[in-house]
């Protein structure tokens, strides 16, 4: 038998309680009176909020160093009295940054710290207990929220919003297990564990109903019992279902309670997927082409081998995180609606896209068989007008559900393009008919600015995705439907996308600041440009472009300190300055990867090799596959292993990196990034004949700058290659055929010969260490980089005595100079990479090690970028 669909007790926890019947759990109200500002007496019910003004919960807004109340009133029916009078359980979501929670005046919870000793909270649950003495029974209550932001998103911006009596179902945590067993049959389990020292005696009534969820099915009912003993198991497993023909089903339970009236009553869908077999017809090409064509075409993922340093990051990704993926915590949202956030629904959809390119160069069929199973999942989902999100009907396109089925649209797509599985398009064109009929400027239609966060960009990112539903359909509609997203940028409510870069040049300035989003923009405008030929959409995307470079990029490759845009070159980098989101890493990386494509220009590529060799890989920790949301330069990475937004962008980003490594520029084969590697490719010879040719590069990057790389087509012809110079090397030379060339920084130098199969390039260059000053954020400070790498001290690889150094540095640690000594033979057993350098410190007999930032801090340890430094007789 299989076992499938394994929830985590916690995550199922979450999701009974967000379906329990509704006499026992009631929602909040989803407006609240809101005030900016700070006043003790906002917590006293008394108090006249007349002319308060209304806010949404599940909002975020954006107002720095600011204080703020919410005033939410309620009224709580006496049925929820309880005979063991054990209060009352409000659920008020996430806040941020920091909260004090008043109930009819009294102080019932808090989470975090308000100034002076800030400390903020903003990713916490908050649920506190009312007291059932505090209660007005069958009359109105006060929640009074005050609230205190120190920069970035304010606000209660995440549910669930609700209040249930305590009981029972905060004393006994339970998941639900299925298992497949033969002639596709399955049966259902559910586990029980004891949290206290109560007995709990009970029923569990148990259906099977059709995906219509019409017909029942089957049926049963069991007894549950738990011992009164805290740890205390019992497992209830029922009857075997076997069934010929279908193959999802609608799964419900109601566990009540012998002792009171509390009961948890849940349904779901369930997709049997043990005997799923979907062929592969083989990889689908756009049918619209493109009217600026690329100048640079990446080889296709399959024609690629790697063999070095991102081989390991690569096989770390599908291995540590695809392989692993929790996939009830990807499906659970649609499988039970409503999603258990509000962005919930976004996380599938960047697993298929990122399982697709994976498997496209893996062919793993472990994961093939886990991308086919999530992808039917999914499908089998979308309700019957196309509607693909999270969220139930009161709820459609509001908040993030454009967002989510932006992210469908793109995983389907890419699953749809990787395997010809056509049941995937029609998904997809379903979703993008639903679109063009909910949203537009006709009587009837919805403003889709209104649709989405941050004055509309979360929902117009849809552009992307619509733009290449358009290119493998070739229906106009979607054509049609970008350009109204284009226009309603520019509307009075809307984020002024185009307008506002080509007048002020600043993205600060673009709509509210908010990076993530905005990049997602200029990837869908620039995609755009390319299939239509506007100029505009290319110059506001350059300009955007050109601008974060200049004043938002940090040394590593990223962009972004508390999710948005800052003031220009203000680049704080703690753990505290929420820097370097993986979302927008990994939306830098897309757009230069576009820009790259369209242009050939080297200066995106430039970018991308910083992004992917610091910021990039150093977000997904080689060891274990857990990613950091935020990603700073100094401290400890904060890496986790459940799903955020970041978790699911990070693995997607570095999946994209095959695609830029090598290529065809102008239709010259040309090595780019200097991994190890082997690429199957095609030239065409100066007898106009199309020749297959495997380039074999071997070496040790980022190690080494020494390379040896074959070319062996099936026999000897005249062709052209090129060989990328990195922008940050000195010294380059290759030698091909007796010839010596040179090469020049940021330039390429292209052999224009006669090739015999297995002939030979010695390549050659120089990584000289480069002292980067701290800028406005970090003066009198510095970094080092070595090639193109970022390099970092971590606290576990040096001594106390270093460490106590560069903590309580002032004026600034002498060394005798930036030259670095190799000292990989210090770094431990269990670490990933083969890098490590050190720095003597001038007077002492100590030296400080430093290891490539990407690597720093995958064992725990607090790490430096910044450092106090000075390098002897150097000004």
């Amino acid at each position: 038998m299989k076992l499938i669909n394994n929830f985590f007790s916690i995550v199922m926890l979450i999701v009974l309680i967000s379906t329990a019947a509704q006499a026992q759990t009631i929602n909040l109200p989803k407006e609240s009176k809101f005030k900016f500002g700070d006043d003790p007496a906002w917590a006293n019910p008394a108090f006249n909020d007349i002319d308060w003004s209304n806010q949404l919960l599940a909002k975020s807004f954006r107002k720095d160093s600011s204080y703020a109340w919410y005033r939410i009133r309620i009224i709580i029916p006496s049925s929820m009295k309880t005979t063991a009078g054990k209060g009352i359980k409000l659920s008020l979501g996430k806040i941020d940054d920091v909260d004090q929670t008043y109930f009819n005046g009294n102080l019932i919870g808090e989470s975090g710290s308000f100034p002076p000793n800030y400390i903020t909270q903003w990713e916490k649950q908050r649920v506190y207990i009312i007291p059932e003495t505090a209660v007005q029974w069958d009359k109105e209550n006060l929640i009074a929220v005050r609230i205190y932001n120190l920069i970035g998103g304010m606000g209660m911006w995440e549910g669930p919003y609700n209040f249930e009596p305590l009981g029972w179902k905060d004393e006994v945590s339970f998941k639900i297990d299925f298992i497949e067993t033969p002639n596709k049959g399955f049966a259902t389990k559910i586990s029980f564990t004891n949290k206290i020292d109560n007995a709990f005696n009970g029923t569990i009534k148990y259906w099977i109903s059709n995906k219509a969820n019409k017909d029942i099915l089957f049926s049963e009912t069991r007894p549950i019992q738990l011992p009164a003993k805290s740890g205390s198991e019992a497992v209830v497993v029922f009857s075997n279902y076997l069934s010929e023909k279908e193959n999802v089903f609608h799964i419900g339970y109601q566990i009540n309670d012998n002792n009171s009236s509390l009961f948890v009553k849940n349904e779901q869908l369930f997709i049997a997927t043990s005997n799923l077999s979907i062929p592969f017809s083989g990889e689908v090409k756009p049918l619209v082409k493109d009217k600026i064509p690329g100048h640079f075409n990446a080889l296709a993922f399959r024609d690629q081998q790697f063999k070095g340093y991102l081989n390991t990051r690569f096989n770390q990704n599908l291995d540590k995180r695809l392989l692993n993926v929790d996939e009830f915590g990807l499906m659970g949202s649609y499988l039970n609606r409503p999603g258990i956030h509000p962005w919930a629904g976004e996380h599938v959809g960047k697993y298929l896209e990122t399982a697709c390119n994976v498997w496209k160069l893996t062919h793993n069929m472990s994961l093939k068989k886990q991308m086919d199973r999530m992808m039917y999942e999914l499908i089998n989902t979308q309700l019957d007008d196309g509607y693909l999100g999270t969220y139930m009907p009161d709820q459609y396109w509001t908040s993030w559900d454009v967002w989510s089925h932006k992210y469908n649209l793109h995983g389907l797509l890419a699953y749809y393009s990787a395997t010809g599985y056509k049941p995937a398009l029609e998904a997809c064109k379903k979703m993008g008919d639903l679109l063009c009929r909910t949203f537009g400027k006709n009587a009837g239609q919805k403003d889709i600015i209104l649709a989405g966060e941050h004055m509309g960009m979360a929902a117009t990112s849809v552009l992307d995705a619509m733009v290449e539903l358009y290119k493998y359909t070739g229906d106009k509609k979607y054509l049609d439907f970008c350009y109204y997203i284009i226009d309603a940028w520019e509307q009075p409510n809307g984020p002024k996308v185009i307008s506002t870069i080509l007048a002020t040049g600043k993205v600060k300035k673009v709509g509210n600041g908010k990076a993530y989003e905005m990049l997602s923009n200029y990837v869908g405008l620039i995609k755009l440009y390319q299939i239509t030929g506007d100029k505009k959409f290319f110059k506001a995307t350059e300009m955007a472009w050109q601008d974060v470079v200049h004043t938002q990029l940090y040394i590593t490759g990223t962009s972004s300190s508390h999710e948005y845009f800052q003031d220009d070159e203000y680049l704080p980098a703690s753990k505290t300055d929420n820097m370097g989101e993986g979302c927008v890493t990994a939306t830098w990386v897309q757009l230069n990867q576009n820009l790259f494509a369209i242009t050939g220009d080297v200066k995106y590529l430039n970018q991308l090799e910083k992004s992917v060799y610091n910021h990039l890989l150093a977000a997904e920790n080689p060891q274990t596959g857990c990613v950091s949301y935020y990603t700073p330069l100094m401290n400890k990475k904060p890496y986790t292993c459940y799903i955020t937004c970041c978790q699911s962008s990070v693995p997607r980003g570095i999946a994209l990196i095959p695609g830029f490594t090598f290529g065809n520029i102008n239709n010259i084969p040309t090595v780019l990034f200097y991994e190890p590697a082997v690429y199957n490719d095609r030239v065409i010879t100066a007898t106009k004949n199309n020749m297959e040719v495997v380039f074999k590069l071997e070496g040790n990057f980022p190690e080494s700058g020494k390379f040896v790389l074959s070319v062996t087509g099936s026999k000897a012809a005249i062709f052209t290659m090129a060989l990328r110079v990195p922008d940050w090397c000195t010294n380059y030379t290759a030698k091909a055929g007796g010839k010596l060339y040179k090469g020049t920084p940021d330039q390429f130098v292209t052999i224009n010969k006669s090739w015999k199969p297995g002939e030979k390039i010695m390549i050659s260059f120089d990584m000289p260490v480069i002292n980067i000053a701290g800028g406005k954020s970090y003066p009198s400070q510095m970094a080092f980089q070595r090639g193109p790498q970022i390099l970092a001290l971590d606290k576990s690889l040096n001594t106390e005595n270093v460490n106590e150094l560069i903590s309580n540095s002032k004026a600034g640690i002498v060394i005798s100079s930036s030259i670095l000594k190799n000292e990989s033979k210090i770094l431990p057993g269990n670490w990933v990479g083969k890098q490590a350098y050190s720095v003597d410190i001038l007077n002492k007999s100590e030296k400080i090690v430093l290891v490539p930032f990407a690597e720093a801090s995958q064992t725990g340890g607090d790490m430096s970028v910044w450092l106090p430094l000075k390098i002897k007789n150097k000004k």
